[in-house]
């Protein structure tokens, strides 16, 4: 690591000599020196630039597995009638939020309602046979019983009561089947959801193959993530998860890992992790990127600086360290922000000083004056 370092370091200072050629080129390689330039050269002065400086610290923190992934809806469905017909109104638009059950679209149910009539109809009449039926079984029932009448009239007129009784159960049957097929003119919705699609509109005619509206549920919503092989292995149910997605920037969804894939993605290596977000407010929609960690049961030390020493360098992370009165750069690799301050993970030990304010004034090797305060000077001794 330090040997990295050492060359980042290297690196930057060639990009500090550039910056020096290009600003001040008198100064650095030729051209006219100003008078005052001069004088102040020709007597060795050297500015010192006072700094607030802060010490890196560490602290223990959660151990977790970074991931990436996209959110997509807890539930999904194409909804379709289970009838045809022909379209006489739909009842919701696109982006409506509706309740489990609610009509979507009502189809012409004018056949229906003639076949449901003829149903009670025929119900009706095979209750009247079936009354009529029972009376003659019984009646031929008293006779035979009293050697009025032979055994056979007896078995027969049994036997239609016991047809009879068939026929109302049969009549029965035929005239919920005609109700289901009024109410299925009706077509409601499968679970409480938004609508995203409703591609058909009223006269059109539309079959148990024709999709009627897109349904879907994102309270909760899930958030599919990418894992990669080596820590997959780390993640459990339950486990508790923390995203971000642009559209709120500094805001932080709070979930739970839900399902794993058992199977590694033989191309990307990587576990597809399942976690579901509450989401209560509906504000994070399908599609969305999320970017997420996943928290470890176990816990890790880690050195974090004040997020204000953080400069941007040809690309890269730095980070003034004060080393008695001298500024030098170091290359950094940061992790997660909190609070103000911003995770090291590489570059910078605990106990370490860094500059804080004044920044855009100093360079690497620079004289510097630590204060108590932006602007203040502390009065401290062996300064120069």
């Amino acid at each position: 690591m330090r040997a990295t370092n050492t060359i980042k370091i290297k690196t930057i200072a060639t990009i500090g000599a550039l910056v020096c050629t290009t600003a001040f080129t008198s100064a650095c390689g030729g051209g006219d020196v100003p008078a005052n330039a001069a004088a102040s050269t020709s007597a060795g002065e050297v500015a010192v630039i006072p700094v607030a400086g802060t010490a890196a610290i560490r602290r223990e923190v959660p151990t977790v597995v970074r991931a990436t992934g996209t959110f997509t809806a807890d539930e999904s469905s194409d909804v379709a009638p289970q009838v045809p017909g022909q379209v006489v109104k739909t009842l919701v638009n696109v982006g409506d939020r509706i309740n489990a059950d609610q009509p979507l679209v009502q189809l012409d149910d004018r056949d229906a309602r003639l076949r449901l009539d003829q149903a009670r109809a025929s119900l009706e009449r095979a209750e009247a046979d079936a009354v009529n039926a029972k009376a003659n079984a019984s009646r031929s029932g008293e006779l035979y019983e009293k050697g009025f009448t032979p055994r056979s009239d007896f078995e027969r007129l049994a036997t239609q009561d016991t047809g009879a009784v068939a026929s109302v159960a049969q009549a029965r049957a035929q005239l919920a089947s005609a109700q289901k097929a009024v109410d299925d003119t009706i077509v409601r919705a499968p679970f409480a959801g938004h609508v995203t699609a409703r591609p058909v509109a009223a006269g059109e005619y539309v079959t148990p193959a024709s999709k009627i509206a897109t349904i879907v549920r994102i309270q909760p919503i899930k958030l599919e993530l990418l894992v990669k092989e080596v820590d997959a292995v780390k993640v459990r149910r339950g486990l508790p998860v923390e995203a971000e997605v642009s559209g709120y920037p500094g805001v932080v969804f709070v979930g739970s890992v839900s399902a794993l894939n058992v199977a590694i993605d033989p191309d990307s290596r990587a576990m597809t992790v399942e976690a579901t977000f509450a989401n209560a407010d509906a504000r994070v929609t399908p599609g969305m990127f999320g970017s997420a960690q996943i928290r470890l049961p176990a816990t890790e030390v880690a050195v974090f600086a004040p997020a204000e020493a953080v400069l941007k360098i040809a690309n890269a992370d730095a980070m003034y360290v004060i080393e008695g009165d001298t500024a030098h750069l170091r290359v950094v690799q940061l992790g997660a922000a909190q609070n103000g301050m911003v995770r090291v993970d590489a570059g910078l030990q605990e106990g370490a000083m860094v500059a804080t304010n004044n920044l855009d004034k100093l360079a690497d090797g620079a004289a510097v004056r630590l204060t108590d305060a932006p602007g203040r000077v502390a009065p401290t001794s062996g300064s120069r």
